[in-house]
């Protein structure tokens, strides 16, 4: 099947917390778990990957699989089928232990003849961008609104391709961004503004902006000031530097904007952090 031929049923959607290991588990259709906090690991064929705030994993019905919390993770977890094949089957199908699993019982996996990304487990990283229409897939179900099941389709259809996509480009967009996290860090004491970036990498300002707050959650502006408070944060604790000095060598316009942003930002002010 090609992926355009999709046609997603989303047979469970709901934000839920997890404090204690669940697993080894197999599911019945496809599942989707993406974190919203905290930190979890997850062990899934053969594989174990650490997911944090904007970490995606995708499977299809028979994988084993096992999830660890750390901090007491919350992640948003789907339900679904690739297709309406088994849309009468309306009610969650509940994972159950690996052991007790009975694979005739199992939805066939779909194999995509355009892109094999869902064909086996995936993972993502840093996907902040898709978590919008997956809260609106989340407040669709648990709200049963008009057309619902329509709705949640198409939306989480509109997640698949934007996966798909990213999966395409993400390496050169990768490479990207590296390179402005690394321009950053060495220009981190002068101005940086989105303009100045933007002809450095010879790319629209705007298009460097969404290209970082999809792959961090930031913008270059609150990239830009967290690594600059983030360095304060050391030169408080190793050095003699006054905050003063601290400022005009991170770039900041004075020292009373810098004790701004750094309040804004931790909670209190440089001089508290230092007393402390």
């Amino acid at each position: 099947m090609e992926l355009i031929h999709a046609n997603p049923f989303v047979r469970f959607a709901d934000r839920l917390r997890f404090s204690f290991q669940r697993g080894p588990s197999k599911t019945y259709d496809c599942r989707l778990l993406y974190c919203l906090d905290g930190k979890v690991a997850v062990e899934i064929g053969g594989e174990s990957y650490t997911m944090r705030h904007g970490s995606l994993i995708i499977f299809q019905p028979g994988i084993e699989y096992t999830i660890c919390p750390e901090k007491a993770p919350e992640l948003i977890v789907f339900d679904f089928d690739f297709t309406q094949d088994y849309s009468n089957v309306a009610t969650s199908m509940i994972p159950c232990p690996a052991n007790t699993f009975v694979p005739e019982q199992a939805h066939p996996r779909i194999s995509f003849s355009d892109t094999e990304l869902f064909d086996e487990p995936v993972f993502f990283d840093n996907v902040t961008f898709i978590e919008p229409m997956l809260r609106e897939i989340v407040s669709e179900f648990q709200e049963k609104r008009l057309y619902y099941t329509g709705k949640t389709s198409t939306l989480l259809k509109s997640v698949l391709f934007e996966l798909a996509r990213y999966n395409k480009l993400d390496s050169k967009s990768n490479m990207l961004v590296t390179q402005i996290m690394q321009y950053i860090d060495a220009n981190i004491s002068g101005q940086i503004t989105n303009g100045d970036l933007g002809v450095y990498f010879n790319y629209n300002p705007n298009y460097l902006n969404r290209l970082m707050l999809r792959h961090t959650g930031k913008t270059l502006h609150k990239y830009v000031l967290q690594q600059r408070i983030a360095l304060s944060l050391k030169l408080i604790q190793t050095t003699n530097m006054t905050i003063a000095e601290i400022a005009m060598h991170l770039g900041f316009n004075s020292p009373s904007h810098f004790s701004y942003c750094f309040k804004k930002e931790m909670g209190f002010s440089p001089m508290q952090f230092r007393s402390e």
